[in-house]
């Protein structure tokens, strides 16, 4: 697998997994997976550019037809991302894995409006209702 320069694997550690908490406690699923639960089966880079620098966790969904890359995790750590950049890295990125579409569920609107910037579509919505027992 060659990546983009600004891409580099990284292997998981605590810190890590840790670092990625802000990132699974915003998801739209309510907080049902902790850490460990919602990157299971991930892979983890670290894209810098100048000062940008975030981690990124991407899961690939391999189908009949196809693999889907999922970014499950993202979180920045240096300089505010420039989505044009992080953008290009995160697609070379996903031709490694032959990835045919890259996805992402968030509940942060300036990422959904940051990803629609960049081409990305609003293929659907996450309907949600929380059972109390």
């Amino acid at each position: 697998m060659v990546l983009p320069q600004e891409v580099t694997a990284t292997d998981w550690t605590p810190e890590a997994v840790e670092a990625m908490r802000p990132s699974v406690e915003a998801s739209p699923w309510g907080g049902l997976a902790n850490p460990h639960e919602a990157l299971r089966g991930a892979h983890l880079f670290t894209f810098a550019d100048g000062g940008q620098r975030a981690l990124v966790a991407l899961r690939p969904v391999v189908f009949g037809r196809g693999t889907r890359l999922d970014v499950v995790g993202l979180v920045s750590q240096g300089d505010r991302l420039h989505g044009a950049a992080f953008d290009q890295a995160l697609m070379a990125t996903a031709r490694c894995f032959g990835a045919s579409v890259l996805a992402m569920t968030t509940a942060r609107e300036h990422i959904e409006r940051q990803c629609i910037r960049q081409g990305w579509e609003r293929t659907g919505s996450v309907m949600t209702k929380a059972i109390h027992v």
